[in-house]
């Protein structure tokens, strides 16, 4: 979806005339059912029309223009693409990233971002360049009808000298493949449209473009297969490959009409796939993923978590546009994705509104019915008790429930057999049993797994970095029980978590101002990279990952009392649990459970209310002895 689209000439005429401005702004809030921001919509005019008179020798060609395009499943949107055939006859996409930026400098000696105005930003070119390689991986126009890309940047209120730390030389690479343009440059940047997009049909190319639809490339099957294969977390075994072999049956009997045949979704039925922790949901999920796409089918993973969306991206790094959140499903075409695989489905949320969204807006759809409606077959992947905010209200019953609602059949399949902890399913019951999710009796994991309760934070800090020196992925997570502060102005972290004289920060919080590459995430740093070892990771920053030895720090926001457990809302710092009507029993419990669940080998307690720390301990003795 665009906010504009024409040919070169009637885009000169708008741009320059002033008229764009308001174009646009109209498109916008019909789109969005609420008005761009003033500073938006002055962008807009100012940039629109540099880039205009720039293009403007060019306007007598068959050239088109889309202005402020939407890339799909992402909140991020296109400043201008020209369409035409370049040298070679190509149809060709030139894409060009607009700023008013006056002067960017360079933060360090090895840093690739830059600094505007006290805030860390990509390189612009990158920036184009990165739109550039999601439209040639995903947009069938490239991957289906051949179409080329070309990136550029244009910093047209940038002199030539405050341009220079644009050029740096550690940017020369990225600059061949996505030059930058500045304040003096207008009539190069005229010249190097002309040689990608100057040589005709570019209302052929426009109609292309603005037809397109999901579709992964060759290259994003590449990458999910070599990850796949290196990878042996992606491994299906045994009953895993029952359950794959089933719902893979299910999912070409829905889709057998082939790919684009509208009418199948009708009567597709929604798929239920139900396990607890380290069951398989993910690495099934994964696998219909790569075979879906291999079969020709357009198919994205789709999660309601951050965390867990960012492992994903992190795992497949190459192939980060197959991995979304569902809140970017909320505008998706109607039927515009062949399999949607909807990955940890109990963190579905009641709608997709935001404190953003305009109350003309509100409750406009579910997000159930969003999901549905963006595929033509939709499985759902969920855990009944791993919820984690008072918001998030997907189960299995529900699911169902919805399914009935909307007169649509369901399939449901159940993975019972344990993967993670060691493949050691008595200890995952045990810690079901423990909290209170499930009555089955407790039975000894005898040298399975490992299980040890510390009394000390110096010594689970110890057990896990004598793990992480012997080669394993060790670290810290905690109940959410102490403040989680920004990072200093020099960067550091202020250490937060604090037991008697020991002290820790957690992980790095990401900045909402700042696009992190996956590999780069403060969560995927903090879960991957040697950094991580001294910061304690939150329920939020833990769920997704997984590690050879996890030490969990039990707070006081959960104890044992009476011979059942209660909720400490003033021990707790996770405002949307403790706040309204929160069932926060549940939720902690929830959390606890995760983060038990989190250990491939052992899993190191530290709990900090003695009477829980007994409970624990007798039980864990108890089922041991």
């Amino acid at each position: 979806m665009e906010l504009w689209h024409g040919n070169l000439g009637s885009f000169v005429g708008d741009a320059v005339s002033g008229s764009m401005g308001l174009r646009l702004w109209e498109a916008f809030q019909r789109y969005n059912g609420h008005p761009p921001s003033q500073s938006e919509a002055s962008s807009w005019q100012h940039s629109l029309s540099a880039v205009a008179n720039a293009a403007s020798a060019l306007k007598e060609k068959d050239i088109g223009v889309v202005c402020e395009y939407h890339l799909q499943f992402s909140k991020r949107r296109i400043d201008v693409v020209f369409l035409g055939r370049g040298e070679g006859s190509h149809d060709r996409a030139a894409i060009v990233e607009l700023k008013q930026w006056a002067k960017a400098e360079l933060i360090d000696s090895e840093s690739n971002n830059l600094r505007v105005a006290d805030t860390e930003v990509l390189h612009p070119s990158e920036q184009a360049l990165n739109y550039r390689h999601t439209l040639e991986d995903t947009h069938s126009a490239f991957v289906e009808l051949g179409m080329l890309g070309a990136s550029s940047a244009y910093c047209h209120d940038m002199s030539p000298k405050h341009a220079a730390p644009l050029r740096d030389q550690r940017f020369s690479q990225l600059l061949y493949r996505s030059p930058l343009f500045d304040k003096s440059d207008a009539p190069k940047l005229c010249e190097y449209l002309d040689v990608n997009i100057g040589q005709g049909g570019g209302a052929k190319c426009l109609e292309a473009f603005r037809g397109g639809r999901f579709r992964p490339s060759p290259r994003l099957l590449d990458v999910l297969e070599e990850t796949i294969k290196s990878d042996r977390r992606w491994t299906l075994i045994d009953t895993q490959q029952v359950a794959y072999n089933a719902i893979w049956a299910e999912v070409c009997a829905a889709l057998k009409h082939g790919v684009r045949d509208s009418q199948v979704t009708t009567k597709a039925p929604i798929i239920i796939v139900r396990g607890a922790p380290g069951t398989g949901k993910t690495v099934i999920a994964v696998r219909l993923l790569r075979d879906a796409i291999k079969h020709g089918l357009s198919a994205v993973h789709s999660t309601g978590g951050k965390a867990f969306t960012i492992a994903m991206r992190s795992a497949f790094d190459e192939a980060k546009e197959l991995f979304i959140w569902n809140m970017s499903l909320r505008r998706a075409t109607y039927k515009g994705i062949d399999l949607l695989l909807v990955d940890e489905a109990h963190r579905l949320r009641k709608t997709s509104d935001t404190r953003f969204t305009p109350a003309a807006e509100r409750g406009r759809k579910s997000q159930f019915e969003e999901l549905i409606d963006a595929a033509r077959l939709t499985v759902f992947f969920v855990d009944d008790n791993q919820y984690i905010r008072p918001d998030e209200i997907g189960s299995s019953t529900m699911l169902r429930s919805e399914a009935t609602r909307l007169q649509i059949p369901t399939k449901d399949y159940r993975l019972e057999e344990q993967f993670r902890c060691g493949g050691c399913v008595e200890y995952v019951n045990w810690v079901e049993s423990t909290l209170g999710f499930e009555e089955s009796p407790r039975q000894s994991w005898g040298d399975s797994y490992k299980v040890a309760i510390v009394n000390t934070a110096e010594g689970l800090e110890a057990r896990v970095r004598d793990a992480a020196a012997s080669g394993m992925n060790a670290r810290m997570v905690a109940g959410f029980c102490w403040r989680w502060s920004k990072p200093n102005s020099d960067g550091s972290l202020v250490s937060d978590v604090e037991i008697g004289s020991w002290s820790r920060p957690w992980n790095r919080k990401a900045l909402d101002s700042k696009q992190y590459p996956p590999a780069e995430h403060p969560y995927t740093l903090w879960a991957r990279t040697e950094a991580g070892l001294g910061q304690v990771g939150s329920i939020y920053s833990a769920q997704g990952f997984e590690f050879d030895v996890v030490g969990v720090i039990w707070g006081e926001d959960l104890v044992w009392r009476n011979g059942q457990w209660v909720a400490q809302r003033s021990k707790s710092y996770d405002r949307p649990v403790i706040g309204g009507n929160a069932d926060s029993l549940r939720l902690f419990r929830n959390a606890y459970r995760v983060l038990l669940t989190r250990g491939i080998r052992e899993t190191v307690i530290l709990c900090l209310d003695p009477e829980t720390k007994e409970y624990l301990a007798e039980a864990i003795n108890s089922t041991n002895a």
